[in-house]
């Protein structure tokens, strides 16, 4: 099949001389105007156009402009008598292949024609590899977030699982777990935590226990207080907390609050004896959220302590086990109250959808999911 021309040309003589030439090798079309060559570039729609600079109707500049708008692969030789460098740059700025000076000779616009039609070719060639590899590009990213969303599933699923594992073998470090993640999530609010700062707390909180599963059932429900022996077993559960989640790329970056939710701001907590600014910002919400709650529920060697006894016990470790902000603002909200009487009726309740969302990936710019005591949506 013949390559289209279209010569455009308000003088006649020019476009019967080039059809001539031409038409042995390519199928030529001719307009006597810009604006008839504009309206008939649909139908014909050529692969080349030679263009006249100077006609009454429309300059060639602007027949350019408009059929590199109407589409950017025709390729746009202009022919003139009057060419400057000041024209000539326009034109190629604009998207011309090259321009001829009349009188012309039939050899260079043989030559030039056939060089604009390479041009062209090697233009839709490329256009269509930059197409491919952009799809593929799009695939790739769509069976990323397919992966992703999978992987986070997966984790979330995972994470529940050694959480009802760890209900099952604790009934309070379960219900603890979730009474915690409650608090902490209602502490980051007053605290005015930005959303991902709070998120991290819900996660830090709802796994902060999960190192409980590696301790023997006899020390975790014991009908008395431990015994030294059986307190350092149990201190090395925010160890194996952090060993678990760790493991788990999701959620590695949990790893140091976890570990560190029992240290205390005078330096005598556990693991590593931390001190102050150094234990992090989160274990240090955490530990009181953690203690409050242990103090509001029933334990198998002692009854629930009262809410007076509970703030008495705060205030008596400010500066000493708690930094004295955090329980300055636990004093002044209404928490303790709220998880007090939710623990009295016995009305705890987080469903697993809830628990869940927390697990899942958070949306950048999408609100938190709000928790509720009674597993209420």
């Amino acid at each position: 099949m013949l390559k289209k021309v279209l010569v455009v040309d308000d003088e006649r003589g020019v476009r019967d001389s080039i059809r001539m030439l031409l038409k042995a090798k390519y199928e030529v079309s001719v307009a006597a105007s810009g604006t008839e060559a504009v309206t008939q570039l649909a139908e014909i729609q050529p692969e080349v156009v030679l263009l006249d600079m100077r006609m009454p109707d429309m300059t060639g500049i602007e027949v350019l402009q408009r059929i590199k708008a109407i589409d950017p692969s025709i390729e746009v030789i202009l022919v003139t008598a009057y060419a400057t460098v000041d024209t000539a740059r326009k034109a190629l700025r604009l998207g011309a292949f090259d321009y001829l000076t009349k009188p012309f000779d039939p050899q260079e616009l043989e030559s030039i024609v056939q060089r604009a039609l390479e041009r062209r070719t090697d233009n839709l060639r490329r256009s269509a590899t930059l197409e491919a590899i952009q799809q593929d590009y799009r695939t790739l990213r769509q069976e990323v977030e397919m992966a992703k969303h999978q992987m986070v599933t997966h984790v979330r699923d995972t994470i529940y699982a050694l959480l009802m594992s760890l209900e099952l073998r604790d009934a309070y470090s379960g219900q603890h777990s979730m009474a915690v993640l409650w608090l902490a999530d209602q502490f980051a609010i007053k605290l005015d935590l930005s959303p991902e700062d709070r998120n991290r707390l819900r996660r830090a909180a709802l796994v902060h226990d999960l190192g409980k599963i590696g301790i023997p059932e006899d020390i975790l429900n014991k009908p008395e207080p431990l015994s030294p022996s059986d307190q350092q077993i149990m201190q090395t559960h925010s160890r194996l907390s952090e060993e678990i989640i760790t493991n788990v790329e999701a959620l590695a970056d949990l790893g140091p609050i976890v570990r560190a939710h029992h240290e205390r701001w005078d330096g005598n907590g556990y693991p590593d004896q931390l001190v102050g600014d150094a234990i992090p910002p989160h274990s240090q919400m955490l530990a009181i959220c953690d203690t409050v709650h242990a103090m509001s529920s029933v334990r198998c060697y002692r009854s629930r302590l009262p809410e007076h006894v509970i703030r008495r016990e705060l205030m008596a470790q400010r500066g000493r086990q708690f930094k004295p902000e955090f329980v300055d603002a636990m004093l002044a909200c209404t928490l303790i109250s709220e998880i007090h009487q939710a623990e009295n009726s016995g009305n705890m309740v987080l469903t697993s959808q809830q628990i869940r969302l927390v697990l899942g990936e958070q949306i950048p710019g999408e609100p938190l999911p709000t928790l509720s005591l009674t597993g209420k949506e």
